[in-house]
C-alpha cells in the first residue's frame, strides 16, 4: 500500500470491520456487494443507518426490488418535499434556540461596552460640572459672619 503509517492503520480498520472475506480486496469498497458474499456492515453514502450497534456480519440484508423508474419519478418531489418539511419542522426550533442565544450573548456583550463607554463620559461630565459649580462659588465674595 503506502508507507504511510496512518494509511496502514486506517486500512486495517477498515480491514477489520469488513471481515476476513474481503481482506485480499485492495480497491475502494463497492456499492454492492459481489453476488455470494455477505455485505459489509460498514455503510456507504448511499445507505441509511440509524444509530444503534451495528448489524452482525452473518445477517444477509433483503435485496430491495428493482425500483420503476417510471413509478418513482412522481413521487420523488412529493417524497423530498415531505421530507424536507419534516426536517424544517423538526430543525426550526432547535436553530431558534442556538440563535436566540446567540443574539443574546452579543447582545449582552454590547450593552455591557456602551454601559461602560456611557458611565465613563457620566463620570467626565459630572466631574466638570461640580468643578464649575465650586469654581464659581468660590468667586463669589464671602459674607462676614456677625
Amino acid at each position: 500500500m503506502s508507507d504511510d503509517p496512518l494509511l496502514d492503520k486506517m486500512d486495517a480498520l477498515l480491514k477489520k470491520h469488513r471481515g476476513a472475506g474481503e481482506s485480499a480486496h485492495l480497491g475502494p469498497p463497492a456499492a454492492a456487494p459481489a453476488p455470494g458474499q455477505p455485505p459489509a456492515w460498514l455503510p456507504v453514502l448511499t445507505d441509511v443507518i440509524e444509530r444503534g450497534t451495528p448489524p452482525a456480519a452473518t445477517e444477509a440484508a433483503p435485496q430491495p426490488p428493482a425500483p420503476a423508474v417510471e413509478s418513482d419519478a412522481p413521487q420523488a418531489p412529493a417524497a423530498s418535499d415531505a421530507l424536507a418539511e419534516q426536517l424544517m419542522s423538526e430543525l426550526a426550533p432547535r436553530l431558534s434556540e442556538v440563535m436566540e442565544k446567540q443574539v443574546a450573548a452579543e447582545l449582552r456583550k454590547n450593552i455591557d461596552e456602551t454601559v461602560t463607554n456611557l458611565l465613563s463620559q457620566l463620570d467626565v461630565n459630572m466631574r466638570e460640572i461640580v468643578r464649575e459649580a465650586v469654581a464659581e462659588k468660590l468667586k463669589q465674595p464671602r459674607k462676614p459672619a456677625s
